[in-house]
């Protein structure tokens, strides 16, 4: 398990240009009107997957990662497919579901996976599902999820810049 400050610089930094990243693909590829904004969640599950990936095993970011994943590629099938007879609410659970057990399942193959990171990710996902109805102008807005992705990764970024971060680890 990682904390905050285990990870390199570079490993750091290069997360932070990951996200923003992201951050960018989110906007230019929903907002344009390239993808719909069922979208998002897959697109925010990539970017921390590169993130991960560039942090290597114990380089932080799996959680969500996962979490993420599994819940945007539900939301990309149901929103693509668009069945009649089947229950988004508990397709979007599946997704997540999977997303957490893929997550739990490279913990045990030694990847710094935080169980708590994948039970906190769900919550987060299912809070901002519960909220969207009354918050729709925030909620349903990808720049949104862009903005917060973003200063996840402007916070990788600085901090890689400043040297905040375990030189031993990659």
């Amino acid at each position: 398990m990682t904390s905050l400050l285990d990870r390199s610089r570079d490993a750091r930094l290069l997360q932070g240009i990951l996200l923003l990243a992201g951050a960018l693909a989110l906007v230019l590829l929903v907002s344009t009107g390239a993808l719909d904004f069922f979208w998002t969640p897959l697109i925010l599950g990539l970017a921390y997957l590169a993130a991960a990936a560039a942090g290597g095993r114990n380089g932080g970011y799996w959680a969500t990662a996962c979490v993420l994943t599994g819940w945007g590629l539900a939301v990309v099938v149901i929103g693509e497919a668009r069945p009649e007879d089947i229950d988004v609410s508990g397709s979007y659970l599946l997704g997540a579901g999977l997303g957490a057990t893929a997550g739990a399942l490279l913990a045990r193959a030694d990847f710094g996976v935080s169980i708590v990171g994948l039970g906190a990710t769900v919550a987060a996902a299912g809070l901002a599902l519960a909220l969207t109805p009354a918050a729709s102008d925030l909620l349903e807005e990808e720049r949104t999820y862009a903005l917060l992705l973003g200063l996840v990764g402007l916070v990788n970024v600085v901090l890689g810049a400043v040297g905040k971060g375990d030189e031993a680890t990659t």
